[in-house]
């Protein structure tokens, strides 16, 4: 038997290929024309116009119609969601001895699972039609996948991976996934008052009517099939209820959940179901319609080593269920879990205290450079993005004028007079300051000369004469604007800046760049305000509480860590070990003095450093803004926690002394649970 390789309609006219030469120059598709256009439709995934080139007769014997051929292709390859077919290969044999045309071909389907790589073989046939003689594809089922029979079926099964955990430096976690109930209707079920049994559902649940009826409403409903409404809380447990609820059934389905809630929610974010535009941007299928995605915070920095990797198995089965043969195995992946340096217990009882208002707290150890708490209030509960939002929810959240979505640890603000100490490193570095050294200051307002106009510092106590320890102990701002001056521009912003501010802190969470200016100190007011932590500086409450950590190290600064196992600490030269304890000393006179701005931080236990801060927010001077209020405070015997906190608005309303009352009970806490 001698066959031959068709690639070319050219060829020579020897007695072997006088029969296509015929067909060639009639008015019919030659089989290899047939060919092509089958497989061609065929990696395009246009079924019904592929069919169109099978032998129907053939298809009786398999108890097939075209069209219910062409559902079966639909089913099938939407079932292992293929996306694309490539055609890596394609030939056309010619058997002379017998004048039969074979056709070969492989593809590689892109699936759920990944490629598949399918080979196929095809016979044609020649029948005859309205317009004459015609070639068709001679169809059997083995040209859905190689090996299946009449009866054969395709089964496609998915395994979803456990998503990891994220956990805080205990093991507690932050986020994992769990068993919940989710609450759904029998519609059969709810009596012969649909609206009325809503109504008492929606009451019962606390979840609004339209939300039954939407979902009742999918064209996919029948009376005796369970159709979900919502998840409950996790601690939910349906035999809690003692009321007759109609059409009421339960069913426990795998979400991601968020035990700390508020607290935690801008650090770790949350996921939600995919969209259709994370579908479109995902490779390789990593995702389908049911899939959940992280959307914000560490859940999303993070997805890839969370979500892990699915599994599945695409199998041909017989007519019994039993299985012939794998077309594709792939086994599941678990998510790898993300553990934090975070303190969770802390990271509560921050958020606890600072309720009501609109602020941020960071902790750090300021040794070790582990990140211990980072809190943003107003929060919102995270479980409620997984599970779905109510309108009511939504607006509630979104109108809510302290912005409970804004992530208020990465952001940045003036940090009034918690700058002062920074300044002092500076003077203390430059040579211009020195703790001994006093000012004469008279009054409650200075300014340098005419010049500045009707500008002018101003300063809350007035004291005279006034050193370094007493501007930190009682905030002067007219010392520190002074003591700037002196130093100059250059010399501030150069020490200044070795702070902190041109440091890529590389933590996983994004934080805002800070700024000592917009374009640089060029006059001698902004000068002034710069140093007490007004005019254009801007720092996070990260960065601020990573500027103090100089004071604790002998003059170097920790670089602060959030993720275990990630990268150590880097620690950085900043100021010398002489300035760094001159700092602290006049730290510790904030909280030891009476009248120190921080003195009602003072313990019994530890000694701590402060420095507190108020920070005006207004268009120009004299004007009636607002003030934010700040504090950074730390132990200094036996260091082990920097707690940096803002809060906004503290106008007539205590200051920063307002701060320090909020953050006293935190530490207490803390120190007491530490011992």
């Amino acid at each position: 038997m001698k066959k031959v390789t068709i690639l070319l309609l050219v060829v020579a006219l020897t007695a072997g290929s006088l029969l296509l030469w015929r067909y060639v120059n009639a008015n019919q598709a030659t089989p290899e024309e047939v060919f092509n256009e089958y497989v061609s439709q065929f990696s395009e995934q246009n079924y019904q116009e592929m069919l169109k080139h099978i032998s129907e007769g053939e298809l009786e014997t398999f108890d097939y119609t075209k069209q219910s051929l062409t559902d079966k292709y639909g089913a099938i390859f939407s079932g292992i969601e293929s996306s694309s077919i490539d055609v890596l290969s394609k030939e056309l044999l010619y058997d002379e001895d017998n004048e039969t045309y074979e056709g070969r071909f492989k593809v590689k389907i892109h699936t759920f699972l990944g490629e598949i790589t399918a080979f196929y073989q095809t016979s044609f046939i020649e029948e005859e039609s309205s317009d004459g003689k015609v070639w068709k594809v001679k169809w059997n089922p083995s040209l859905i996948f190689a090996g299946m029979e009449k009866g054969d079926k395709v089964s496609a099964q998915s395994f979803l991976p456990e998503r990891g955990a994220i956990l805080d430096r205990n093991g507690n976690p932050l986020a994992l996934d769990m068993d919940v109930y989710e609450i759904g209707i029998i519609p059969g079920k709810l009596g012969e008052s649909k609206e009325a049994g809503i109504k008492i559902l929606s009451t019962y649940f606390k979840i609004p009517e339209e939300t039954f009826q939407k979902a009742l409403d999918q064209k996919w409903v029948t009376d005796d099939i369970f159709v979900p409404i919502a998840a409950m809380p996790a601690d939910f447990h349906p035999e809690s209820i003692v009321e007759a609820l109609p059409g009421v059934a339960f069913q426990t389905k795998r979400m991601r959940y968020y035990p700390e809630k508020e607290s935690s929610a801008h650090l770790v974010g949350y996921v939600k179901q995919v969209t259709r535009e994370d579908l479109e941007k995902g490779a390789d299928h990593e995702y389908t319609s049911d899939d959940y995605i992280g959307k914000s915070g560490l859940e999303q920095v993070y997805e890839k080593q969370l979500r892990g990797k699915k599994g599945g198995i695409i199998q041909i089965k017989n007519e019994e269920g039993e299985q012939k043969s794998i077309l594709k195995k792939v086994d599941t992946i678990d998510g790898k879990d993300i553990n934090l340096r975070i303190d969770a217990a802390l990271q509560s009882h921050i958020y606890e205290a600072m309720k009501q208002d609109a602020g941020a707290v960071s902790a750090i150890h300021p040794v070790t450079g582990e990140m211990l708490a980072l809190v943003s209030y107003p929060s919102f509960d995270p479980n409620l993005m997984v599970s779905g939002m109510t309108e009511k929810q939504w607006k509630a959240f979104s109108e809510n004028p302290k912005l409970p979505f804004l992530n208020r640890f990465s952001s940045l603000y003036a940090p009034g007079s918690t700058f002062k100490a920074i300044t002092a490193a500076s003077g203390l570095t430059a040579g211009t300051t020195f703790p001994e050294k006093k000012r004469d200051i008279s009054g409650l307002q200075w300014k340098k000369d005419k010049s500045w106009g009707g500008y002018y510092v101003t300063r809350v106590k007035a004291a005279n004469p006034v050193d370094m320890v007493d501007a930190l102990a009682y905030s002067d701002n007219i010392y520190f604007a002074q003591e700037a001056l002196e130093m100059g521009a250059v010399q501030f912003e150069k020490n200044a800046s070795s702070f902190g501010f041109q440091e890529d802190f590389q933590l996983p969470i994004h934080l805002k760049k800070s700024q000592l200016s917009n374009d640089g100190i060029d006059n001698e007011v902004l000068l002034a305000d710069s140093a007490y932590g007004q005019g254009e500086v801007l720092m996070s409450t990260v960065h601020l509480g990573t500027a103090f950590t100089p004071f604790v190290n002998d003059g170097n600064m920790v670089m602060p860590v959030l993720v275990a196992d990630e990268k150590e600490s880097v620690r950085k030269s900043v100021i010398s070990s002489d300035v760094a304890s001159a700092v602290q000393k006049a730290l510790i006179q904030v909280v030891e003095r009476e009248d120190g701005t921080a003195h009602n931080l003072k313990t019994a236990k530890e000694v701590l450093a402060a420095k507190t801060g108020t920070a005006e927010l207004k268009s120009k001077k004299g004007e009636d803004g607002t003030e934010n209020g700040f504090v950074v405070v730390f132990d200094t015997k036996s260091p082990s926690i920097l707690l940096t906190a803002v809060v906004e608005d503290v106008k007539n309303r205590g200051g920063s002394h307002y701060v320090t009352a909020k953050v006293k009970p935190v530490l207490d806490q803390y120190f007491a649970e530490n011992e």
